[in-house]
């Protein structure tokens, strides 16, 4: 596995910010889901234990037959998948899906109903594919399971892979807080340190349970470790064995405690009526939900403090990699363990405005005259706000509108992408055109066999560049000549409405179509790639999901999963097993001519992470934004050089 480890090469001074809220819309046109309708999806917590014991973590018995259209269906996505050397190159044979493939295939008849979808979720979660996927069925899929703590990677002292900052970054979900009244949850607040999880480091801990959190690059990883610790979704995840996490945490006053946090869990009301119904037509067996509601409390009835450490022992020197990033923001300790709740004359309110599009917003950010304006990407999925449909065209007349309407007169601009996800690459490939004009879209390429040829040669719908790309490959090849994804007439038909400097502002969340996106603004020299990771998620492929992309396309290889009729809700919900595969691979251009995004991803140029003082109840600033934001009224309109001018590597 290639850890990318990093150098501090740069230390900016402490800048008081402001404080960062969002705006109030009209019931109409709110992206937020009340209450009462989130209350109706799932059930209240109860400690897992109660659920597990009581037999509710089923999976549906599934006849022979049943057996192997799931099985087939897993062979043939894995023979579309094009991404196998890259995951061998990079993470090695516990990548490899293919032994294990052929050991479910061998034991099929005798293999539990448990063991067979546990096993196939185990093999697609070890290929490290976000792409790449597949979910369970059976009641184990209706349940969540939650420690109710959230937590924040921050700038620290230690090395950023190895022994990183984390702190609880939100309150203790409150519902939980209750139930575990005067114990040991009390004393967490927001803020504390993470200083080990059942008595590992954060880092040998997502080590150990890594072939279970997945993540293409080291980035990606570890943030599916942080959500891993806080959730676990049982359509994705095998439910814990356990009923308790250990945690040691260290307070503000230095004090560190230990806390057995326990696993709570609910479940989703329309799953569980399908899943179960279901359940008990086949087995005869009702699975009785309605359990006491009760907490056993006691071993986290008090708080165990140990000795105080002191921050300043744990660092650890960084060393270089061949992938590094330009910058890191050095961490100014002394702003670190200040006053947080302290209030600066020039504290100010700023508040994103929504657009016509969900989850792209927009802000001006001037608090010392710097004038940056920030777009607010959390979705490519370009959905209108009005229909509730895609509407890519509309999405880019609205950035269009705003760089030419209320941002036109800033200084820069930020498009911040940390949550950015996957989406429409029609959208992440129109965007940068409006800071350059006449650019070379990704292109992509695919793995060549019998079922990529019933894909991509004779599909009931146009797929004409990638049929062209089979035909001009030459024979025997085992991959198609790299080809254009989008019709290239249609890739450059905006123009520069944006002169003065760019950012994108990433995270190893940022994935698929937005690192389209940011690897475009950086291989064409437009705009600086700040992180608050080393590298974007490396998740870059064309997904397609097996119903109905796949069976559409190749419905010989490709079969409706198990009672999809029984499973799928009045309100087109689905519970049944799905896959999806990464068929084609995004290939870099600029630069980057020819460089692959999957399991390497976008590195970025500065590495910035959020200081405490950014996220204490009360905090009144954002110095990642103040720091962006000076920074590129520094660059002017000089081209951004990229890691890969300044080391002159890749």
């Amino acid at each position: 596995m290639v850890l990318f480890l990093v150098t501090v090469l740069a230390a900016i001074s402490s800048i008081n910010a402001q404080t960062l809220t969002t705006s109030t819309q009209p019931a109409a046109t709110s992206t937020s889901t009340p209450p009462a309708t989130i209350k109706s999806k799932w059930s209240d917590y109860r400690p897992i234990k109660l659920d597990r014991d009581a037999g509710l973590f089923t999976f549906f018995p599934y006849t022979l037959e049943q057996r192997n259209v799931l099985v087939s269906n897993a062979e043939n996505v894995f023979k579309a998948w094009v991404h196998f050397e890259s995951k061998i190159k990079h993470h090695g044979q516990q990548a490899n899906p293919y032994p294990a493939l052929e050991h479910i295939r061998n034991n099929i008849r005798t293999l539990t109903d448990e063991q067979l979808q546990l096993g196939l979720l185990d093999i697609f979660t070890r290929a490290r594919d976000g792409h790449t996927t597949m979910t369970l069925a059976g009641t184990h899929r209706c349940f969540l399971v939650t420690t109710g703590i959230s937590f924040q990677f921050i700038d620290g002292p230690g090395n950023i892979i190895k022994d990183p900052t984390i702190v609880v970054s939100k309150p203790v979900n409150r519902q939980i807080l209750n139930l575990l009244r005067d114990t040991a949850y009390n004393r967490i607040n927001i803020g504390d340190r993470l200083v080990s999880i059942n008595g590992l480091a954060f880092y040998e801990w997502k080590e150990k349970h890594r072939n279970v959190i997945g993540g293409s690059t080291e980035s990606h990883s570890q943030r599916l470790a942080l959500k891993y610790l806080t959730l676990r979704l049982g359509s994705r995840t095998p439910l814990p064995d356990e009923d308790f996490i250990k945690l040691k945490l260290k307070s503000h006053s230095g004090i560190i405690y230990e806390v057995n946090v326990p696993y709570m869990s609910a479940y989703r009301h329309t799953c569980w009526e399908y899943s179960s119904k279901l359940y008990t037509q086949l087995t005869g067996v009702n699975l009785d939900i309605h359990l006491q509601n009760t907490v056993a409390v006691k071993a986290n009835s008090h708080a165990l403090p140990t000795t105080t450490v002191d921050d300043h022992t744990t660092s650890s020197q960084s060393t270089k990699s061949l992938l590094t990033p330009r910058r890191i923001r050095k961490r100014d300790q002394s702003s670190q363990d200040q006053n947080t709740g302290r209030l600066s004359k020039r504290d100010l309110q700023i508040t994103f405005y929504q657009t016509s599009i969900l989850g792209l917003s927009w802000t001006i950010w001037n608090p010392d005259d710097q004038n940056m304006g920030i777009i607010k990407l959390t979705s490519f999925r370009c959905t209108s706000r009005t229909t509730n449909t895609r509407d890519i065209p509309e999405a880019i007349r609205e950035v269009k509108r705003l760089l030419t309407t209320v941002l036109k007169k800033t200084n820069s601009i930020l498009i911040d992408v940390r949550e950015g996800g996957g989406g429409s690459m029609s959208f992440a490939n129109a965007i940068p055109q409006l800071f350059k004009s006449k650019l070379e879209p990704f292109q992509v390429k695919y793995l060549m066999n019998d079922v990529t040829y019933n894909i991509f040669v004779h599909p009931p719908i146009d797929l004409k560049s990638s049929r062209d790309a089979w035909f001009k490959t030459p024979a025997k090849s085992k991959y198609s000549l790299f080809h254009d994804f989008l019709d290239p007439r249609a890739s450059n038909i905006y123009d520069q409405v944006y002169t003065k400097p760019v950012g994108v502002f990433t995270s190893g969340n940022c994935m698929s179509a937005c690192e389209i996106m940011t690897g475009t603004m950086q291989s064409f020299k437009i705009g600086t790639v700040f992180g608050e990771d080393v590298t974007t998620a490396g998740s870059g492929a064309n997904v397609w999901s097996l119903d109905p992309e796949l069976i559409d396309c190749d419905p010989v290889d490709f079969k409706p999963m198990p009672f999809k009729k029984e499973l799928t809700s009045d309100t087109k919900e689905i519970f049944y097993n799905e896959m999806t595969v990464g068929h084609r691979a995004f290939v870099r251009n600029g630069d980057h001519k020819g460089k692959p995004v999957e399991d390497v991803g976008i590195v970025s140029d500065v590495v910035i992470r959020p200081r405490l003082k950014d996220i204490i109840p009360g905090a009144t600033g954002n110095s990642r934004y103040d720091y962006i934001a000076d920074y590129l009224i520094k660059i002017g309109k000089r081209p951004a050089k990229t890691v890969w001018n300044l080391w002159g590597i890749l």
